[in-house]
């Protein structure tokens, strides 16, 4: 069963879920199209890395792997949802790649910067990591 937090739903919208991953809970965003799948529910175009592709699915294969409620985040460009389905579709197949993720494909289909805020905030905290990693391994070798 899907669950679903009312409002806001309409075509070309962000639609997201949480997900866990081998990096933790990430939040997978994908647009609602007006198209209806088997499951009678809207089909979501997404960048999968489950499929390793740009797909358009049915709302159940969306919530594939979820581990929470779908939500809209809104519309958040200024093209049309025809504009934004077109520029959507016209990316099917294309594969997925940590830096073309889906945040990055749904900004772009809505005209935006195409950027990643959870992959950034993912590199930062691997970074303070590796960083700090590497400031206790060379203390210790001064030391010894």
């Amino acid at each position: 069963m899907i669950y679903c937090i009312p409002g806001g739903y309409r075509v070309g919208c962000v639609l997201s879920v949480p997900v866990i991953t081998e990096i933790g809970i990430i939040s997978h965003k994908g647009i609602m199209t007006e198209k209806l799948g088997d499951d009678g529910l809207p089909t979501v175009l997404h960048n999968a890395k489950l499929f390793d592709q740009i797909i358009e699915s049915s709302m159940e294969v969306f919530v594939l792997k979820a581990r929470g409620l779908v939500r809209s985040e809104g519309y958040p460009g200024l093209f049309s949802y025809d504009v934004v389905l077109e520029r959507a579709r016209s990316q099917l197949g294309k594969p997925w790649r940590p830096w073309n993720n889906c945040e990055h494909f749904v900004a772009w289909a809505h005209g935006l910067e195409p950027v990643s805020p959870e992959l950034r905030r993912k590199m930062k905290r691997v970074g303070v990591v590796t960083g700090v990693a590497a400031a206790g391994f060379l203390a210790c070798k001064f030391l010894l």
